[in-house]
């Protein structure tokens, strides 16, 4: 294939590979941010405002706002910690902890989907493609042209 047709092929499928039914649903509830950063919080059980702007790669600013956001809407709450009352630990609310369920079970879903369609053959030369992927976009000293690529600072919109 052709570099042209692989891209058509790419962009006609994306919606159904990244964004399968499944998710409409919770894509209403949280924006896709405040999902990575409710599954960060999820993964370690509690965090500190710092690490969620790392993981997001997001300012403070903007992730006090997401985080304020996801406190108001019941998913997350703050908790100054026992040990250093400076610091505070962000946790996941019943509410939260059921939806990073509901989104877990999806995604194990979703996968076992493609799982039931591949062959360990496939799905070990998928993972090792996909790691490839991840490492070639995570390269920071990707060089274009003269100039290396610069990162793009979005402004989001805080309640």
């Amino acid at each position: 294939m052709v570099q042209n047709e692989v891209l058509d092929l790419v962009l006609d499928n994306l919606r159904k590979v990244f964004y399968p039914e499944e998710w409409i649903q919770l894509d209403l509830a949280v924006s896709k941010t405040e999902l990575l950063a409710m599954l960060i919080v999820d993964r370690y059980g509690e965090v500190i405002m710092s690490q969620i702007s790392d993981y997001i790669n997001a300012p403070l600013s903007t992730t006090t706002g997401l985080v304020n956001r996801l406190v108001k809407n019941g998913y997350l709450q703050r908790e100054r910690s026992e040990e250093d009352r400076r610091i505070v630990a962000i946790r996941l609310t019943d509410k939260g902890k059921s939806m990073m369920t509901e989104v877990k079970e999806s995604i194990g879903s979703y996968l076992e989907r493609i799982n039931t369609v591949l062959s360990t053959e496939e799905r070990q030369t998928l993972l090792k493609i996909f790691m490839k992927i991840v490492d070639a976009l995570s390269r920071e000293d990707i060089v274009s042209g003269d100039n290396q690529l610069e990162k793009v600072i979005r402004k989001i919109p805080i309640e």
